[in-house]
C-alpha cells in the first residue's frame, strides 16, 4: 500500500512538472509572438498560464525529496533562458520557434535531473 502511494506521488510530482514546464513556455511564446507586435492585443491570458506554470513548479518543488536546490536553481534558470531566446531579433518568429525548440529539449533534460527515472538503482 505505501509503495503505490509513493508511486502515485511521483506520477502526480512528473505531471506537475511538465504542465509547470509547458505552460511557462506557451505564455512566453504568446507574449512575445503575440502580445508585443500586436497594439490591441491582451496580456492577462499570458501572465495567468505564466503563474500557473509557476505555480505547478514550486507545488513540484516543495514535494521533491531529492535534488531540490539543484532543481530550483535549474527551473528558474528555465524561465530565464526562454525570454532570452525569444527576445533575439530574427524575423518571421523564428527566435519563438528557436525557443519552443529549446523548450522541448530541455524539459526531459530537467525531468531527468529533479526525478532520475532513467538512472540505475
Amino acid at each position: 500500500m505505501g509503495k503505490y502511494v509513493l508511486k502515485k506521488n511521483k506520477g502526480s510530482l512528473h505531471l506537475n512538472s511538465w504542465f509547470g514546464y509547458v505552460l511557462i513556455a506557451a505564455s512566453i511564446a504568446g507574449y512575445f509572438g503575440y502580445y508585443l507586435p500586436n497594439d490591441d492585443a491582451f496580456i492577462w491570458q499570458w501572465v495567468i498560464l505564466s503563474l500557473a506554470g509557476v505555480l505547478f513548479l514550486s507545488y513540484k518543488n516543495i514535494k521533491l525529496k531529492k535534488n531540490k536546490l539543484r532543481t530550483v536553481i535549474l527551473d528558474i534558470l528555465y524561465m530565464i533562458v526562454l525570454p532570452l531566446i525569444a527576445s533575439i531579433p530574427w524575423p518571421r518568429g523564428l527566435s519563438i520557434l528557436l525557443m519552443i525548440f529549446v523548450a522541448g529539449l530541455l524539459v526531459p533534460l530537467l525531468m531527468h535531473l529533479a526525478f532520475q527515472p532513467w538512472s540505475k538503482k
